[in-house]
């Protein structure tokens, strides 16, 4: 049975038809391109879930220092006119949000968000940005390795582990340069593994790994997000709309 928004979908379209299949073949050009347009573009918008983290408020959103608890809150920094919450090494998983915790603008999505990727993590990803800045550490240590898990509520854990493809990995002679390391990262939600109660969840912790050997480090994230993987198809199905709309305009044009 379809759900209410492939419903607005289809009965959009046949709408769209009946108003636009006139006695031209030009209108009728119109009328598919329109079509196939509104088809690709829905089934973009039903694909599912986000939310995202940036602390615009100057709050943490409910993001915490520590892997498992609700406490204390994590510090939020502003660096390049942004805000980003500093998270300090220390027993493996140094921060999470939880079902419990959030707060802010990201309190009504943070559930559904996870729950979508949960359920089909094929479609999700996360994503965020990070800074480090080695000399505000103690001591730069001989290697910084990042990562990040999820946690559900009846005991599922998944995380990438440290080292892995898809955060920063920095040795001893990167962090003893002077520099400083930025940028964005993105990790598919299929590195967490599969949740077998994944339909019936309703608790859930996404967080954040730092492992090294440094004394005093730190890491900044903003940008967190959970969003969905646009499909290729998907994608291929709302260009080829608007693809046949610019190509009518041209003609008209001539």
């Amino acid at each position: 049975m379809p759900d209410e928004n492939e419903t607005i979908t289809i009965n959009s379209i046949k709408s769209l038809m009946k108003v636009l299949t006139i006695n031209s073949n030009k209108t009728k050009i119109t009328s598919l391109a329109a079509a196939v347009a509104i088809v690709g573009l829905g089934a973009i918008q039903a694909q599912g879930q986000s939310v995202t983290f940036n602390f615009s408020d100057n709050t943490s959103d409910g993001w915490v220092n520590g892997g498992f608890g609700s406490s204390p809150a994590s510090t939020v920094v502003p660096i390049g006119g942004n805000n980003y919450i500093s998270e300090a090494i220390g027993g493996y998983q140094v921060a999470n949000v939880n079902s419990g915790t959030v707060s802010g603008a990201p309190a009504s999505t943070f559930n559904a968000a996870m729950q979508a990727a949960i359920d089909n993590p094929a479609g999700y990803q996360l994503t965020y940005n990070y800074y480090i800045n080695p000399a505000t550490f103690t001591t730069v240590g001989t290697y910084l390795q990042l990562g990040s898990y999820v946690n559900t509520g009846s005991g599922y854990y998944g995380q990438d582990g440290t080292p892995n493809a898809y955060e920063p990995q920095l040795n001893g002679t990167q962090l003893a340069s002077g520099g400083v390391f930025s940028g964005t990262v993105t990790v598919p939600f299929t590195v967490y593994g599969t949740d077998a109660n994944a339909l019936t969840e309703n608790y859930y912790r996404l967080g954040f790994i730092i492992n090294g050997d440094g004394t005093g480090v730190t890491v900044d994230y903003t940008d967190i997000s959970i969003t969905p993987v646009p499909e290729p198809s998907t994608l291929a199905l709302a260009g080829l709309g608007a693809m046949g709309g610019l190509m009518l305009f041209r003609r008209r044009l001539a």
